[in-house]
């Protein structure tokens, strides 16, 4: 392969299925840490309320010295003859020995007591569910990156940071489907959508058909996180390999010509990214380069954060081939025809949340 014929995107497969994958479990709560609340609410009878408040009292006082497989415990009394409690549990085994052990062990007390159940020791209100992270929405993920993606280089971003609340998307197809394309005269083809692009980072999804995968590149001063959407890619890292004199020396002089040859590339790792699973990874030119495969046989997602926007790259080939590709000035977030791919400029719109939270958090709430 020539130095100036190598693509982001090289293509394998003949044809490349568009298919969309069935999606793997991935559940909401799979984000948070698996704890889980249990709701009992109970209500006395008429004539027993003094009973009941008596033994609900020394209830509610076992229940908040309880340490062993519990995180937090709360009792809502609204009025004499009612009582909620709400226990959370480390995990759902935990709560199934509380509730054929120290539940079955109080509502026998509270028999006769209450004014539910045939029996008279049934709650009148009982739920368990996991607890609901704080999950992000396509919108205030972006809201997020806007506020904490900054700087001129990597070496200004907080990765660590940024990668867990990039973790803490939960994505739904109404967010993402809009920026989901396929090149009608090249259907094997990656395609590249514009969610979000300023000055400190481009937000874009790309869609990879069945078999294709990405040249090897570099990231110049930029950070690239990515993290699956739909389907499964896998990211192959490369150590950054030697670059000969000729090739240093041209790219200072012609950036946009520059070629020359490269050392050997060294695979350093190799990961799998999918919905059920590992969903994230981060590249930097500290870290080394790498390529995004789509090895499965249907079409797979992923959202790439390019931050600041990548404008020039590195591309290598298995043969020691070495050249620069720079985007152009009209358009900066695209890269070229050599990079491969189409592009959709999609505009994010922004939704509004569902209530003030600033204004609450500064007590202008009324």
């Amino acid at each position: 392969m020539s130095s100036k014929s190598s693509n982001l995107e090289e293509i394998d497969a003949t044809q490349a299925p568009t298919e969309r994958p069935n999606k793997k479990a991935r559940h909401l709560c799979s984000l948070g840490t698996g704890e889980v609340i249990h709701v009992l609410a109970y209500t006395a009878r008429f004539d027993k309320i003094n009973e009941f408040e008596f033994v609900v009292q020394g209830l509610a006082r076992c229940l908040y010295t309880m340490e062993s497989a519990v995180t937090d415990v709360r009792v809502c009394h609204p009025c004499c003859g009612e009582v909620v409690f709400i226990v959370t549990f480390v995990s759902k085994a935990a709560l199934s020995r509380f509730c054929t052990g120290p539940q079955k062990t109080f509502e026998e007390q509270l028999e006769g007591l209450i004014s539910t159940g045939d029996d008279g020791k049934k709650p009148s209100f009982q739920r368990s569910g996991t607890m609901m992270p704080a999950a992000h929405t396509l919108d205030s993920l972006l809201d997020f990156l806007k506020a904490n993606v900054k700087g001129d280089d990597h070496t200004a971003h907080d990765v660590r940071t940024v990668s867990k609340e990039i973790e803490r998307w939960f994505p739904r197809p109404s967010e993402y489907e809009q920026y989901i394309s396929v090149d009608p005269s090249n259907p094997t083809k990656y395609t590249r959508n514009v969610v979000h692009t300023d000055e400190n980072m481009d937000v874009i999804l790309m869609c990879w058909p069945a078999g294709c995968k990405s040249s090897i590149h570099d990231h110049d001063a930029s950070s690239c996180w990515v993290t699956v959407v739909e389907g499964e890619v896998h990211e192959v890292q490369y150590q950054l390999p030697r670059l000969d004199r000729k090739f240093l020396e041209a790219e200072q002089k012609d950036p946009a010509n520059a070629i020359g040859t490269c050392g050997q590339l060294k695979i350093v790792n190799t990961a799998c990214l999918d919905t059920g699973g590992v969903t994230g990874t981060y590249a930097n030119n500290d870290i080394g380069i790498h390529r995004v495969e789509n090895r499965s046989d249907k079409l797979s997602c992923s959202l790439h954060i390019y931050a600041p926007p990548l404008r020039k790259m590195k591309i290598f080939d298995e043969e020691g081939n070495v050249h620069v590709h720079l985007a152009t000035k009209s358009n900066p977030v695209d890269l070229g025809d050599e990079c491969g791919g189409n592009e959709c400029d999609g505009v994010c719109v922004l939704r509004k949340g569902i209530f003030d939270v600033d204004a609450w958090n500064k007590n202008r709430v009324k």
